[in-house]
């Protein structure tokens, strides 16, 4: 049952992080067409705090709850993914 506890958990993460990725090649690609600077870097960033608290969870404890290290990387990686989505939006919704 752990194992497949961890393959379910392991599936969920790199769909979240597949969005993420697809974020960050959005962004990518508005500020080289737009030549405006909308931090794509940051969402690389999100990606990889993501990926490292995912991947602590699943080794450490794939029930999600309880790991400190883990937590704060995710809440880190949830609080820039707000920002970037927020500056992104900004950006591309801004009339010309």
């Amino acid at each position: 049952m752990d194992i497949l506890l961890r393959i379910v958990a392991a599936l969920v993460w790199a769909g979240i992080l597949f969005l993420i990725f697809v974020l960050w090649r959005i962004a990518r690609f508005y500020e080289r067409s737009s030549g405006q600077s909308v931090y794509s870097w940051l969402f690389f960033l999100i990606f990889m705090l993501f990926l490292i608290g995912a991947v602590w969870y699943i080794i450490a404890d794939p029930l999600f709850v309880g790991v400190p290290p883990a937590d704060g990387l995710l809440c880190a990686g949830g609080s820039l993914s707000l920002l970037g989505t927020l500056i992104l939006t900004r950006a591309m919704m801004r009339k010309p």
